[in-house]
This record gives structure tokens, sequence and C-alpha cells, in this order.
């Protein structure tokens, strides 16, 4: 099946999305050496390998297994925050991943009801950013309560818990979800967000590069379209052999 929307009525089906989940995520293929689109979850897992268990948020998780930078440290012992715009997403995170929690909403750096920009159901590239839509062709807007990380984390037991492990990849909106954590009280130790950026002259110029280096964070790796982001207390670790 492509991505391209369905109509209303099949879409909202109760028996389709149930038949549609039941394939999506135990009929098609999972099983891979590594889980994240590009393989970031190797590189993830061995900066992380001292911890045997922590706690991770997920902005724009897509699928509790597939393309996901979590799921390895979920298998694991890892416990944590999945957050995604599209519900159908998060009821499959609620079938196959019902020890974390699972949010449906929005995320930036202001907080209310705004449009998004879907580009099919189901589909990889659902965005907050219209300039980035448009390049991914035929796109449909939608509307959602839109809210901010920090405050997201708040409804939730992890309450003031520092973040060991934050994954980002909001199709070109991941900035914006940056300026909405309180970095002082939750501070990330490893951050994994998506630039779309080739070269590191380029990457080191960009404003979401800018941002974290200002709150002191380090580039540690580069896997696919994957910037890895440590924190000063994590580099020291890892420097620790």
């Amino acid at each position: 099946m492509n991505y391209s929307h369905l109509p209303a009525w099949l879409e909202h089906n109760k028996l389709f999305r149930f038949l549609f989940l039941l394939r999506k995520l135990y009929l098609i293929q999972t099983r891979f050496i590594h889980y994240s689109q590009f393989a970031e979850d190797i590189s993830i897992r061995r900066l992380l390998e001292k911890k045997k268990s922590g706690f991770f948020v997920d902005v724009g998780c897509f699928h509790p297994k597939k393309y996901n930078n979590t799921w390895r440290l979920y298998r694991q012992g890892w416990r944590g925050i999945n957050i995604d715009l599209d519900p159908i997403k998060i009821a499959g995170f609620n079938v196959v991943r019902a020890q974390d929690t699972n949010i449906c909403c929005a995320v930036s750096d202001k907080e209310g009801e705004i449009e998004y920009f879907s580009s099919g159901f189901y589909s990889l590239t659902n965005s907050l950013d219209k300039q980035f839509a448009q390049t991914q062709g035929a796109y449909k807007k939608k509307k959602i309560i839109c809210k901010q990380l920090t405050a997201l984390i708040e409804q939730t037991t992890y309450k003031g818990r520092e973040v060991d492990f934050l994954s980002v990849d909001a199709e070109a909106h991941d900035l914006e979800v940056l300026k909405s954590l309180d970095f002082d009280r939750y501070r990330p130790k490893l951050i994994a967000i998506e630039t779309h950026l080739r070269v590191f002259s380029d990457v080191e110029k960009s404003p979401l590069y800018v941002f974290l280096q200002a709150k002191d964070y380090s580039l540690v790796g580069w896997v696919g379209l994957t910037l890895l982001f440590a924190h000063p207390d994590f580099q020291q670790e890892l420097k620790i052999t």
C-alpha cells in the first residue's frame, strides 16, 4: 500500500484501522540488524552502552519498531515518552509499547491549535512546516493541538527527571521542538536530530547547530541524516574508557 490519501470514511473506519495496524505492526518486515532508518540506533547504543536502563523522549516517533531510534533501547529495558501528531501511529505504540507513555500531539515553541501538513496516511513526512511539506508533493492541511515539549513531559510521571536520550525528527521543525524544552531542568545527555544538509561547513552555520552549541553541546556523531550531540557532562563519560 502506498501512502496516498484515503477517503475520510475509510481512514476513520474502525475495522479498516484495526486491520491496517495488524498488517503494519505484525505482517511486514521489522527484523533488521538495525531498526533506525540509517542505523542510527547502533551508534546511539554504543554511546549509551554504560547505561543498562534510562529515560528517553522520542518526538516524531513514527513506528514502534521500524525506522525508530528508541526501539532497541526499549527492548533493553529503557522506557520513555513517544510523541507524534498522527493518531494512527500513536495507536500502534499503544499496542506494541504499552509500557511507554505515548502522546498524540504536535510539538513546537508555541501552544494552541495549529495547522499541520499531511502528505498521506501513515506518512513519513507529516510536518508543521509548510515550505517543507510543499517539497513532498501533494499534502492536506489538518489541525491539531500543539504543546511545548516541557509541558508534555511535565504532564507525565517523568516530570522533573533528566532526559538520558532525546530523539527529534520533526521534518524541518526540529529547532522549534528544541526551543520548547527547558534545558536547565531536563538537560538531555544525548540528542539525535535530523538535518538535510550534506556538508559540515553548512551544518555548523545552521540555526540548529548554533542553538545546541550555545547550550554547550558538541557533535559526537553523524549517521545518515541524523546528527548526534552530547551534553558536556556526558562528553566526560565518553572520554572514560
